[in-house]
């Protein structure tokens, strides 16, 4: 080989190794440890999908399941449980306030949805339901609730539809998510929303399975998204729930890979952990995800197998 040739191939290889130094370390540094499953005396709970909302001025995990309502502490214990001889209907979805009332989302057979006030005992203070709601909303049946910095969030996920309320249940603010996704009316019954939440400066995070999308709705109104089909890393299959952490990245669960997916502030991929399988850390199936303010991420998943907890390194 002349000397020539041998020169340029090593610039070409230094150039390589150089690249790769500040690339690879990018991804490895971002880990994902599993931590614990929400447990009590007797060992961890086994869950089916169950709810899950983070308190985040009191560091804890309320899990709603079966109309039963239980609260863990910052290590994962079970410290107190209510609602099993409430009399409010089928409890659906929960929200704590900072004062620390804790809001259910109930529905009765005969008078309909109602919201329940109750205190950090689970006692019933007060009722309330939707209020000053225009038109396009009139038959608005919201199934997830949030309660983000003095608003409440509600969405109806087969009805594709956003109601933003003042802690007393008026309406404030209404999105239509078809026109917005740049779909037509007749598709609405064709399609759902999946993950729900609201990030700290109030933007609404939703999924769409059937479009393979991660949607970012801003305050403003704008929507931005991400994802696209397929089974490598980085594409989505069915996409599930959705959080964002305190760097500014998208937590995004694929419930066929059996994973859990990491996009940066940009919607670049990072990583992926979790898995199938039967140790600790892998996943059946999750569902939803849910995160506080120490990067602690709570997933839900079937087959009895629990609210895994990992937590977020960088």
């Amino acid at each position: 080989m002349k000397p020539r040739h041998r020169k340029s191939r090593l610039i070409i290889l230094l150039a390589t190794l150089f690249l790769l130094a500040f690339s690879v370390p990018a991804m490895a540094a971002f880990q994902a440890s599993f931590l614990y499953s929400l447990s009590d005396f007797t060992g961890f709970i086994p869950y089916n999908w169950a709810r899950v909302s983070v308190d985040e001025e009191r560091n804890e995990v309320y899990v709603l399941y079966q109309n039963l309502m239980r609260i863990f502490n910052d290590a994962g214990m079970e410290i107190y449980r209510f609602g099993d001889d409430l009399d409010v209907g089928r409890i659906i979805d929960m929200a704590i306030e900072p004062s620390g009332d804790i809001l259910l989302l109930a529905y009765k057979e005969q008078s309909g949805g109602e919201i329940i006030r109750c205190n950090y005992r689970g006692d019933p203070k007060s009722t309330f339901w939707l209020s000053n709601l225009p038109n396009p909303f009139s038959n608005f049946s919201p199934n997830r609730m949030i309660y983000r910095q003095g608003n409440l969030y509600f969405i109806s996920l087969m009805g594709m539809q956003v109601v933003i309320t003042d802690t007393r249940g008026i309406f404030k603010k209404g999105y239509d998510l078809i026109p917005l996704l740049e779909r037509e009316e007749k598709e609405r019954g064709n399609m759902e929303v999946s993950g729900f939440s609201v990030d700290r400066e109030g933007n609404i995070l939703f999924t769409v399975p059937t479009l393979f999308r991660a949607c970012i709705l801003s305050p403003e109104g704008k929507i931005d998204w991400f994802g696209r089909p397929g089974s490598i890393n980085g594409r989505f299959n069915i996409v599930g729930g959705i959080t964002k952490d305190s760097k500014g990245n998208y937590i995004v669960i694929d419930k066929l890979k059996c994973a859990v997916m990491v996009f940066d502030k940009d919607f670049n991929f990072i990583t992926q952990f979790g898995y199938r399988g039967s140790k600790p850390d892998n996943l059946i199936i999750p569902d939803d995800v849910a995160i506080d303010n120490k990067d602690r991420i709570y997933v839900t998943q079937t087959k009895k197998r629990g609210v895994s907890v990992f937590k977020l390194n960088y």
